[in-house]
């Protein structure tokens, strides 16, 4: 019996680990794949947990107790939320999807808008580079204009980055660039009242309280080391700086403010105040260089005109300390971009070019550091185009209810859900189904014209006027 022979090779060690790797990265793939397809890519699966979170939202808002206008949107959510499921039941598991990420985005809103609701905040805009790193999660994520906020989510700006939050009752905070916040609580407190409180852990946000605030409502604002209680109808600006000292800005209203120790209520005064705060330090309040006001266009403010483009639009103010004013004109609420340079004026006014119809922001300081002269408010408005003859001509509706209540109205009204409303001439918020309120105050005394306009932006309009006696009461 003849003998095999034997052929002999040799294996180094460094082909067994590249083998064993190899074999490791085409198994990685192999199941990454199948894990993203199974969780991420597969439409049945997306559907489930779209339709899922829906309902979520959905039981979370569903209560007797809920405001016409939440009733409203659950009834459109339950509806939308019954057409996705009828999908998904048919296969049209993409159909369903979109249906149900539809029926999320009406209850968010609905959500926000609730004031029963006391764990929710919305990141109403952001411009610029903005995310938003959710609890129990590892990674930062891009933020998204009416993204919902809740306890622990934390909001982190880069340079360029603005973002604009609103509370449950009415509390706005817009962040600055590289800042970085956490939502620490939304929620109830022992005094039966709502509790706001947010972390600044570096950076700079303005926060301005509504005047609907109560003395068992809370807003905080809290620092390493100093803690910020902003009084109804206040406005406060928070900066956290590398030093670790804290400048807090009193803006508009009273400010508790809290730190080494040490605790006092700070008004803001004819000029507005700062104070710089530490571990170990708590300055007295020195003054600051209070902007300018807006005469015209006022906030809110609808200015029409046949051609805008080629309309030049006169910008006017008053008051201001300094000889001369710093203004601002963007078409984003945040100014991350300017429309115009930024620019000192030593007047009272200036001439911008046309504008195209839209919504525009300005904002005006008093020339002087930036440690001392703070931006006025915002102020918005809108620029609309007076058709000859509308595009799409339709008949609006327009109800109105007016109480008098000596030296003021009371409007309570109602228009086609998607019409814009406005009362002399500024506009007003218009709830989802039409609704709107508005509370009129007399200036002066005697005969006062109130005009209450209903229009959408084909040209329609219709337009409601009485006249009421001020008694100066």
């Amino acid at each position: 019996m003849a003998k095999r022979e034997l052929d002999w090779f040799t294996v180094r060690y460094r082909d067994i680990f590249l083998v064993a790797f190899a074999v490791l990265a085409i198994a990685a793939i192999v199941g990454g794949a199948f894990f993203y397809w199974r969780y991420q890519g597969n439409p049945q699966v997306r559907a489930e947990r779209a339709i899922a979170k829906a309902q979520n939202a959905l039981d979370a808002l569903d209560m007797p107790d809920s405001s016409p206008e939440v009733k409203s949107s659950i009834s459109q959510g339950k509806t939308m939320l019954g057409e996705a499921r009828a999908e998904y039941s048919q296969g049209h598991y993409a159909k369903a999807l979109a249906v149900a990420g539809d029926a999320l985005e009406t209850l968010k809103n609905a959500r926000s808008a609730s004031p029963q609701n006391q764990k929710f905040a919305v990141l109403v805009s952001s411009e610029g580079s903005v995310e938003v790193k959710r609890i129990g999660q590892h990674l930062f994520g891009p933020a998204k204009d009416n993204m919902i906020l809740e306890d622990g989510d934390i909001v982190k700006t880069g340079q360029a980055g603005y973002a604009r939050i609103k509370y449950h009752n009415n509390q706005f905070q817009i962040i600055s660039p590289d800042s970085l916040v956490v939502i620490q609580a939304l929620s109830g407190n022992a005094s039966g009242g709502s509790r706001i409180e947010v972390a600044l852990k570096q950076g700079h946000v303005e926060t301005q309280t509504p005047d609907t605030m109560t003395a068992k409502d809370e807003s905080i604002i809290v620092t390493d080391t100093t803690k910020i209680r902003p009084a109804p109808a206040s406005r406060v600006g928070v900066a956290q700086e590398a030093s670790g000292q804290v400048v807090t800005a009193v803006l508009a209203g009273t400010t508790e403010v809290e730190a080494a120790g040490k605790r006092q209520n700070v008004e803001a005064g004819s000029t507005g105040v700062s104070i710089v705060t530490s571990a170990t330090q708590f300055s007295e309040p020195e003054a600051l260089i209070s902007p300018p006001a807006a005469e015209f266009p006022k906030d809110r403010q609808i200015i029409r005109v046949d051609d805008p483009a080629r309309h030049p639009l006169a910008f006017e103010w008053k008051g201001g300390v300094t000889k001369s004013t710093v203004f601002q004109l963007s078409a984003k609420p945040l100014f991350s971009s300017l429309l115009t340079p930024e620019r000192e004026i030593a007047g009272l006014s200036i001439t911008v070019d046309g504008l195209p119809a839209g919504a525009y922001y300005w904002r005006i300081r008093s020339a002087g550091p930036d440690a001392k002269a703070y931006w006025s408010p915002i102020y918005q408005f809108r620029i609309l185009q007076v058709f000859q003859r509308p595009k799409i001509q339709r008949d609006l509706k327009l109800t109105v209810d007016a109480t008098p209540i000596g030296d003021g109205v009371i409007l309570q009204g109602a228009t086609d859900p998607g019409v814009s409303v406005s009362v002399n001439d500024l506009e007003i918020p218009v709830n989802a189904d039409g609704t709107f309120s508005k509370i009129v105050l007399f200036s002066d005394v005697g005969t006062q014209s109130v005009q209450v306009r209903a229009f959408d932006d084909e040209g329609n309009e219709k337009i409601w006027r009485k006249a009421f006696q001020s008694r100066g009461d």
